[in-house]
């Protein structure tokens, strides 16, 4: 039996936010950590963007988990791995750098790696990943609650994709060019990366008091309150109970099922023990799904490339917000996106691995998707 704490917490007012977080944290085996032991707060900075769009961890959220930390422990890094490896730039966007520098702890610098093995991995045994992450004692993970273009949904497994540095994100897409390859990628990472700590020393704590839906996990995406904090040990667990509580359909999100059957976790809701509020307490809440998604029974068609190309959207540059910054063409890892000086960018559809990179970095909300094909509606319906 897993357990995962579920708190109601309707803001960031930081009084009442911070109690709530720690009766969450102390539901973990975070009561365990000692004056000694090192830990390393892993937030979602997924870019620059400002935290009134529910894009990364709330500033307020992390301050208040610093300052819990800090009753354990002075050893605390905090850090995460955007896509675009500017990381200081990010968080100073996002207000978390002024709360690590007012709480006096360590920024991690990232590039630093070191290689990570799955024993039993289904795919990809090895990862090349952060060195100051995986040495710590304790990983605290924070991730925000989303929807997601790609893999429906991102909570807590997705989140650790974060330990990957940087561009080498988009590396790993063209080795798993498909929603169903990518999901095996997160996989045997979270089995790597479980192997690498302790039992009981990754802690996972979501903040779900606002929440990502639609085409998310960036700037596509619409805010919505939910006033949901989760956590637990077992990431598989917590996000299964995320699925639930926002009505969102658990036989698209690809990743569960198939950390269930690599007994990754605790997936199945009759073995999971919600503890703290009572689940009834969100029956209004629900999160819009992203756009046409793909069951998982329909995934295995898509590894076919020529059937991805007739049957899938693929992104479309909106003229009227494009800047020509050119950041999309930067984590375009297949090259079907590239740009002239002056121009607007140009896409090679049938180039095209649909891992929607471009519309995540995005910073001008300028990638859009097309239409799905009227083949794709009627075979993956």
């Amino acid at each position: 039996m897993s357990n995962v704490y579920l708190k109601k917490c309707d803001s960031y007012d930081f009084s009442n936010l911070k109690e709530c977080i720690r009766v969450a944290l102390d539901s973990t085996s975070f009561k365990d950590i000692k004056e000694t032991d090192s830990v390393f707060i892993k937030v979602n900075s997924l870019g620059a963007y400002p935290e009134n769009l529910a894009i990364t961890t709330n500033p307020l959220f992390l301050k208040a988990v610093i300052q819990l930390v800090k009753e354990k422990t002075k050893h605390i890094k905090v850090g995460d791995n955007p896509a675009n490896k500017e990381l200081v730039s990010a968080l100073k966007k996002n207000g978390m750098f002024k709360v690590i520098e007012e709480e006096k702890v360590n920024l991690f610098l990232g590039a630093l790696q070191t290689t990570i093995t799955n024993h039993s991995a289904h795919t990809y045994k090895e990862f090349d990943v952060s060195k100051e992450i995986i040495d710590a004692d304790y990983l605290i993970n924070l991730p925000k609650l989303k929807t997601h273009t790609l893999t429906y949904f991102s909570c807590a497994q997705k989140n650790l994709f974060g330990l990957i540095y940087g561009l080498q994100k988009s590396s790993w897409h063209v080795k798993a060019p498909t929603p169903l390859d990518f999901a095996y990628v997160i996989c045997d990472l979270y089995g790597a990366i479980k192997e690498n700590f302790e039992n009981g020393h990754i802690i996972n704590l979501c903040d779900g008091i606002t929440c990502l839906e639609g085409e998310g996990p960036s700037t596509s995406g619409s805010p919505k309150h939910a006033g949901i904090i989760l956590a637990s040990n077992d990431a598989i667990s917590l996000d299964q109970v995320a699925l639930s509580i926002t009505k969102l359909n658990k036989d698209k999100y690809i990743i569960g099922k198939i950390a269930n059957e690599e007994n990754l976790g605790e997936a199945n809701l009759d073995n999971i023990a919600i503890i703290g509020d009572d689940i009834s307490l969100f029956s209004d809440v629900s999160l819009r799904e992203p756009d046409q998604g793909i069951s998982s029974k329909a995934m295995k068609f898509l590894r076919n490339k020529f059937i991805r190309n007739i049957c899938l959207e693929h992104p479309r540059v909106d003229k009227d917000l494009c800047v020509k910054c050119g950041e999309c063409t930067k984590m375009c890892s297949s090259h079907a996106l590239t740009i002239e000086k002056g121009t607007y960018p140009s896409l090679s559809s049938s180039k095209c691995i649909r891992c929607w990179c471009c519309q995540e970095i995005c910073p001008h909300h300028a990638i859009k998707k097309t239409k799905r094909p009227i083949i794709g509606k009627i075979l993956f319906k």
